[in-house]
This record gives structure tokens, C-alpha cells and sequence, in this order.
């Protein structure tokens, strides 16, 4: 397989800032954007707040370790819990080994690096990237060259405490494992590789192993695909891989979870133009309501939404919903990751990460129909984003 259109995977950490106390930047029922920004000599985390649908930069803080300056771009190398009064980030910097945890603080910088915490087991994410999620008052991290994933306790004060590590955490065909993510009953880890298989892990109470192992139906398809990012369904019944390759259309897989975590044989869609021309499905992000998905189609530089089924499963495209985003081939090269600009109906708007051409990044803003999904850039989208030139993934979180 290919590995060129993946040389870049962006850690977006999505969710956070809120709940600091009110009157200050991140106050209450304020929505805002967060990037992992993956600088190879300093990294750092960026804030934005959000105004309607346009941003506002807040803050850039470094977090005390290096990154890589690409990776997969479906990869999350970031995320955000809730400890007790306190709100924290948690982001991986895959090129000095550590994950950072920082915390919302009232002030500016309005975050503040708590510790950056290094495997006891020696784990590395220095090929493709350190990706995090979090469930249950536990950190779980994909650590890509060992490649494993680590488990980490959050204790009080955003501080982390290693637990155990998974060894031997690669696909099928021994492809380095790309986006993963809890089941809403934290119960379970879906995962997929990047060589075309997807699994599952048992997971809790600090413990994880290995469930099962599957060739996706979308790797037959075309030129073949390859499983990157991961959603699950808000009802925990499908989970929704999006299908990455340099020369498919659009494409997803959807696979049934069982009640004891086994992945049922995928589904594919797409892949031959049936959901839109769009090229290089990246990142995915299902709506709040779960009737829609949003696909970054990273090599045609678009972005395309399908109507989902939370009931069946089933993936269409009733609505020629394919937007061309603003800059592409001229502003920058890549697309990567969408966050939704709200947490109710069918997101309200959308970011979308954009990088790698002329030295700074850029953050494209889309406004949703409710009714179709589909999305229209803003005029005055892309925002530009000079911390890093290496912009991957996005999320947002509000409060």
C-alpha cells in the first residue's frame, strides 16, 4: 500500500475548553475550536473561539514537547476530560515520546501545561504519531512506532498515571494502527489500521485486549481502501470507518458492533462515484443528530456529506452535497479532519483543517443546511492559522 497521501496525520483535539469560571475566555456556553498544532521543534495547542461560525484566535501554548510535522491525517492525537472543577487537554507529542496534559485556567494563557508524561515501557510514536481518546477516567494511546497502545489513569489535577500497555497492536496485514475510538457505554476500542483491517478491544477499568480482526468490505473496491478514521453511532450500534485511497471516490464502511464488542462484516460504500467524485476520504464526523456524515475528501481538496441511518446502518446520497473548498492548490494542499460547529440537529457549521503548501495552515468554515446536510464555505473562510505549518486534525467542544 501507498503510504504518500497519509504522510501527514493531524492530532486535532477537539473538545475542550470550558467551564472555567464565569467572566473568563472560556466562560460557559461559549463554543470553541482546539488543534494539536504538531511542530517538529515546538509543538504546541491553539484556541479558538467561535463567534457565529467565524474564529477568533485566543491562545497558542507550547506544551513542553516536540511533534512530528505529519502523520495519518485521520488520526486524533488529541482529546479532553472533565477532572472534578477542572477541564483538561491532553495532547501527544510523538516526537519527543510524551503526552502532554495541560488544563483550562482562568487566565492567560487560559491553559497551563501540567506534565508531559514518557511510557515506563519504553512506548514510541515517533513514525506515524501518538494518537489519544479517552473514556472512562482513562487515557488510551496509540503509540505507532512500537507500535501499542498505552493506558493511562487520570488522576486529579490532569495528571496522568501509567496502568499497562498492549504490544503488537497492528493490522492484518501488519499496518500501524490509525484512528480509534470508545463505544458511548465504554466498554469497547474500535480501531482501524491503515492496511485495510479494523478490530476491536475490550477495554476498562485500566485493562484492554484484543476482541477480534477484520478485512473491511471497501479494501475489494477500485484500487482498494484502507480503513483511517473511525465514529461510532450515538446509539453504539455501527461503527463507521471513512475509507482512504489515492484513487477511490468517496467511501465508507460501516460495521455492526455486537453487544460483546465483536465488529460484524462491513458494508462498503462508495468508492466508484456512488456518493460523489470527491478523492481520499480522510476524516469523518457524524452530525449530532446522527442523520448525516461530513467527509473530507483530502486529495480533491472538497468535502462531502451522506445521510445516514442510526436505525439500518445504511449509507446514501440523496443530495449532490460535495463542496470545493476555498484555497485548494493555491493556499494549501491538504485537507484533513472536521470538527461540527455545535452539538445539536446537524452540527450548525463546520472546520475543517487545511495545510501543507506555503508554510502557514488554515481553518475552513461551512455553514449546514439542517434539511440536506449540505455545506456552503463562508466568504471569509479559510482563517488562516500561522502556529503551525502542519495543521491536521480539528475538533471543537462547548460548554
Amino acid at each position: 500500500m501507498t503510504r504518500i497521501p497519509r504522510i501527514l496525520a493531524a492530532v486535532t483535539l477537539g473538545a475542550l475548553l470550558l467551564a472555567v469560571c464565569a467572566g473568563s475566555a472560556f466562560a460557559a456556553t461559549h463554543y470553541y475550536v482546539v488543534t494539536d498544532d504538531d511542530n517538529a521543534v515546538t509543538n504546541s495547542v491553539s484556541v479558538y473561539e467561535v463567534a457565529g461560525i467565524s474564529l477568533t484566535h485566543l491562545t497558542t501554548v507550547p506544551t513542553g514537547g516536540t511533534g512530528l510535522g505529519g502523520g495519518y491525517f485521520a488520526e486524533v492525537h488529541q482529546s479532553v476530560a472533565k477532572d472534578g472543577s477542572n477541564t483538561c487537554v491532553f495532547a501527544g507529542d510523538a516526537g519527543s515520546g510524551d503526552i502532554a496534559a495541560l488544563k483550562v485556567i482562568g487566565a492567560s494563557p487560559y491553559l497551563q501545561v501540567v506534565g508531559n508524561y514518557v511510557s515506563p515501557d519504553g512506548d514510541q510514536g515517533n513514525v506515524d504519531g501518538i494518537g489519544i481518546t479517552i473514556s472512562g477516567g482513562y487515557l488510551y494511546a496509540n503509540y505507532t512506532a512500537t507500535p501499542s497502545i498505552g493506558v493511562w489513569k487520570i488522576n486529579p489535577g490532569c495528571t496522568l498515571v501509567f496502568v499497562t500497555h498492549l504490544t503488537g497492536t497492528s493490522g492484518l496485514s501488519g499496518g500501524i494502527l490509525d484512528g480509534m475510538t470508545p463505544t458511548p457505554n465504554g466498554n469497547y476500542l474500535v480501531a482501524a489500521y491503515g492496511d485495510g483491517s479494523v478490530g476491536s478491544y475490550a477495554i476498562g477499568g485500566g485493562s484492554i485486549s484484543l476482541i477480534g480482526q477484520e478485512i473491511i468490505a471497501g479494501n475489494g473496491v477500485g484500487s482498494g481502501a484502507y480503513a483511517g478514521s473511525v465514529v461510532i453511532s450515538s446509539n453504539g450500534n455501527w461503527a463507521i470507518f471513512g475509507d482512504f485511497s489515492s484513487s477511490n471516490t468517496t467511501q465508507l464502511d460501516v460495521a455492526a458492533i455486537g453487544s460483546n464488542g465483536v465488529l460484524a462484516p462491513t458494508a462498503t460504500y462508495g468508492g466508484t462515484g456512488s456518493l460523489g467524485p470527491g478523492v481520499d476520504t480522510n476524516g469523518i464526523q457524524l452530525s449530532p443528530n446522527n442523520k448525516f456524515i461530513y467527509v473530507v475528501d483530502t486529495e480533491s481538496g472538497q468535502e462531502t456529506t451522506v445521510s445516514f441511518s442510526a436505525t439500518s446502518g445504511v449509507i446514501s446520497y440523496p443530495n449532490p452535497c460535495l463542496t470545493t473548498l476555498n484555497g485548494y492548490n493555491s493556499e494549501w494542499f491538504f485537507a484533513s479532519q472536521v470538527a461540527v460547529a455545535t452539538t445539536s440537529g446537524a452540527g450548525g457549521g463546520l472546520y475543517i483543517s487545511e495545510a501543507f503548501l506555503n508554510g502557514d495552515s488554515y481553518i475552513a468554515l461551512l455553514q449546514v443546511n439542517s434539511t440536506t446536510g449540505c455545506a456552503t464555505e463562508e466568504p471569509n473562510s479559510p482563517v488562516v492559522d500561522t502556529a503551525t505549518p502542519n495543521l491536521e486534525s480539528i475538533t471543537s467542544y462547548s460548554h
